[in-house]
């Protein structure tokens, strides 16, 4: 199932947060009808002509929402989703003032019908829509507080602060999750953009970088996975012989710089000193070369005596004024 609705997603080409929007309307609105048909032919609830009227309207809209979505594809679905719950509030709101103006202020009734008011405020909020979560939930306080003074009845006030208050922790919950979706989403699109620059780079397949990166890691130069090798064509080697050489050529040329300001210091000294000027710490050389910390501890000790530094002296500091 979870394959077919990826594939599904796949062909219709929305974005990656349409994907969940898309299964909360594709639950919710045929429940919706399915519900408030069976209260029209009077399986439960009350069967006063206004709140058949409102469970009609709220079923009609919701067929139309479902009709436009299956006849223009997911795409038209983010502009017709806040529609549809707008209305959908809105006409809950009035069978709400209704009822209550009619006397009908049964709390079990009462509850179930805000509690109605407030699943289409998480339905908004869950389906990243904050401007629709904020609009329905501004109808849904002004209709409570509207009910309280019609009827002067203290219940709608105990259920005012109860929900009102969920409601509005719930928007400020769409509100950041919508942000911090936005700002994720941003990162992984600058990350696979990334990815697919440096697979034109070296024209190289997925599975191409993927075994070199494998083969980056290892520990030991002298050995190489076969297999990881025979994933790597023709054209690719070539592209990362020759990277690999103008990186050798730029190192070569630093350590050639490096000698000749440092002659007393060893090839291994001259590197970690290259290291040190461009500001790496002593784990992140040590990870650069592939030794211990302490391995490299040691060896930065030697520079320091043979650099004739005290301990007062910054390293980083008279290499960067060496170079003047």
């Amino acid at each position: 199932m979870n394959n077919h609705l990826h594939s599904y997603f796949d062909r219709t080409q929305v974005g990656r947060r349409d994907y969940f929007r898309q299964l909360v309307f594709l639950n919710f609105t045929p429940l919706s009808i399915l519900l408030f048909l069976f209260h029209l032919l009077g399986l439960y609830g009350l069967t006063v002509r206004p709140a058949l009227i409102c469970s009609a309207c709220y079923a009609i809209i919701s067929a139309i929402s479902l009709g436009i979505y299956l006849l223009k594809g997911p795409q038209i679905l983010k502009s017709i989703m806040p529609f549809s719950l707008i209305s959908l509030m809105v006409i809950q709101g009035v069978r709400l003032v209704t009822l209550a103006n009619m006397g009908l202020q049964e709390p079990m009734l009462t509850t179930v019908n805000i509690t109605i008011c407030y699943i289409l405020v998480l339905i908004s909020s869950i389906s990243m829509l904050p401007h629709t979560t904020l609009i329905c939930t501004c109808i849904y306080i002004s209709v409570m507080t509207f009910c309280r003074y019609l009827t002067h009845n203290p219940m709608y006030g105990q259920l005012l602060v109860m929900f009102g208050s969920i409601s509005v922790a719930t928007t400020i919950f769409g509100y950041v999750a919508n942000r911090l979706l936005h700002e994720q989403q941003k990162e992984l699109h600058d990350y696979a953009n990334t990815i697919e620059q440096v697979l034109y780079v070296f024209n190289m397949r997925k599975t191409e970088l993927l075994a070199l990166l494998k083969l980056a890691k290892a520990k030991d130069a002298t050995q190489y996975d076969k297999e990881l090798m025979e994933q790597l064509d023709n054209k690719t080697l070539h592209n990362i012989i020759k990277v690999a050489n103008q990186i050798e050529h730029m190192y070569t040329n630093q350590r050639k710089e490096m000698r000749e300001r440092f002659p007393m210091l060893t090839p291994t000294e001259l590197d970690i000193c290259r290291l040190v000027e461009q500001g790496l710490t002593l784990k992140e050389i040590a990870n650069t070369l592939s030794k211990s910390v302490s391995n490299v501890s040691t060896v930065r000790g030697n520079i320091r005596k043979k650099l004739g530094l005290t301990q007062d002296d910054d390293l980083r500091t008279i290499l960067l004024e060496s170079q003047q």
